[in-house]
């Protein structure tokens, strides 16, 4: 019966990594499902062979399976792109072998889990339809998503167990009365530019300027320091790329603030919401920060390091271990940076690869919002910043598997040929060149 029941688990697995590799809609579908259920009651994972296993694990190596077979139908069109990705997937692949020399199975195989994100961008998300319509789905998805999320940060404020109250007392060291982590506090600020740009370039009514104020709102009220950082970066790039965006932002970004000040000074007086102490406490807290470039600096300069360990990196499943120069206390946890993880684990070329695959949509779509703002949905600027955004965040924090999707969509989009009149408008911007309708224009 055992062995009926995994034959049957193994078919239906097999016909799932089939679907997934027609469909990339069911993809991030399937990955932002895994995350909320992730987010909202943890990681209820079980232990398979000695490996930690939950449904967002299982999600993920069915996607990289996926991913495989949609890369290899598309090398056979090769660009700057898919180079970066041949070659970061490559350093890792000499990591992971590495570490399984060195290190063993288990040990190699648990870290590399930490690196699904840009895995999956660059072999799955990579390779994503970007018509039209695929991007709507893109784009709804995850404001569904977003809506879920604060969905559960509510639940959680009102001390049901869900979010911050489904995690183990050694779990929420640091969270402080957040609600939800930081990566989930990243993907409403996604949602928040997303819907701006949706109820400001696509008319939705009066109804619809009440969204973007809920997601920006819910992403200054958990009290993040680094997702306020991806607020104000992506304010900050949407004054030169998109004014009429920019000054829509405006009028939204002060009712949240509005409204977070209202909360903040009822939470003082009410139970389960964060008082005014509280956000005293994240705006002027450096203690974080501190630990944080302490750990950088340990591991960035530890006596280990050599020419191959720089270049490369080392091997997948090496200790993060350093000692703490102010409280003295031996720390084994990840760096929480994104770019000195791929650092450490694929070195100096690894950190600039994963820089790249973020910076040429950034800028490509940047280009591309100077002669059209709207020919991406929900608008070109608002896919850029979102980009941009996801690059801020990695400064401090490891980015998450949702986060490093759009990255990779962007890249598609990035890519897709465009019709012949943006190109023309694009040359002739470029070129300093200016053109004169004709009659039939």
């Amino acid at each position: 019966m055992i062995t009926l029941l995994e034959l049957i688990a193994c078919a239906l697995a097999l016909c799932y990594i089939y679907l997934l590799s027609l469909r990339v809609d069911l993809g991030l579908i399937s990955l932002l499902v895994a995350d909320l259920i992730t987010t909202a009651v943890g990681d209820k994972s079980q232990i398979f062979g000695g490996m930690h296993l939950g449904p967002f694990d299982v999600v993920s190596i069915c996607l990289l399976c996926a991913g495989i077979i949609r890369t290899g139908k598309a090398m056979k069109r090769i660009n700057a792109t898919r180079t970066i990705a041949v070659g970061y997937l490559a350093l890792f692949a000499i990591s992971l072998g590495r570490g399984l020399y060195e290190n063993g199975l288990l040990v190699a195989a648990n870290e590399s889990r930490g690196f699904i994100g840009p895995l999956v961008a660059m072999l799955y998300f990579l390779t994503s339809p970007a018509d039209e319509k695929s991007i709507r789905r893109y784009t709804l998805t995850y404001l569904y998503f977003g809506a879920a999320l604060c969905a559960v940060a509510v639940l959680s404020a009102a001390g049901l167990p869900l979010g911050i109250n489904a995690l183990s007392s050694s779990e929420i060291t640091g969270l402080d009365g957040r609600y939800l982590p930081a990566s989930a506090a990243a993907a409403i600020v996604v949602c928040g530019f997303f819907s701006l740009a949706l109820f400001s370039h696509r008319g939705k009514g009066v109804l619809g300027q009440l969204v973007p104020v809920i997601f920006f709102s819910m992403a200054i009220y958990l009290r993040h320091r680094t997702v306020w950082m991806m607020l104000l970066a992506g304010t900050a790039a949407l004054l030169p790329l998109d004014i009429r965006l920019f000054r829509r932002l405006l009028p939204v970004a002060l009712v949240a603030t509005a409204a977070v000040a209202v909360l903040a000074i009822y939470g003082s007086n009410a139970q389960g919401l964060v008082s005014q102490d509280q956000f005293a406490e994240s705006a002027t807290n450096a203690q974080t920060l501190e630990w944080r470039l302490n750990g950088w600096k340990e591991l960035l300069l530890d006596e280990e390091q050599n020419a191959m360990t720089v270049t490369i990196g080392k091997s997948m499943g090496s200790s993060n271990w350093r000692v703490d120069p102010v409280s003295y206390q031996a720390v084994t946890v990840a760096p929480h940076s994104e770019y000195v993880q791929e650092y450490l684990r694929v070195g100096v070329v690894g950190a600039v690869l994963i820089l790249l695959f973020g910076l040429r949509p950034f800028l490509k779509l940047w280009r591309l919002t100077k002669t059209n703002p709207t020919p991406v949905y929900p608008s070109t600027s608002a896919w850029a910043v979102i980009v941009l955004a996801v690059l801020v965040y990695g400064v401090t924090y490891g980015t998450g598997p949702h986060a490093y999707a759009l990255v990779g969509i962007a890249n598609a989009i990035a890519l897709r040929p465009r019709a012949p009149e943006e190109e023309h408008m694009l040359d002739t911007k470029e070129w300093g060149m200016t053109t004169v309708p004709t009659m039939a224009e």
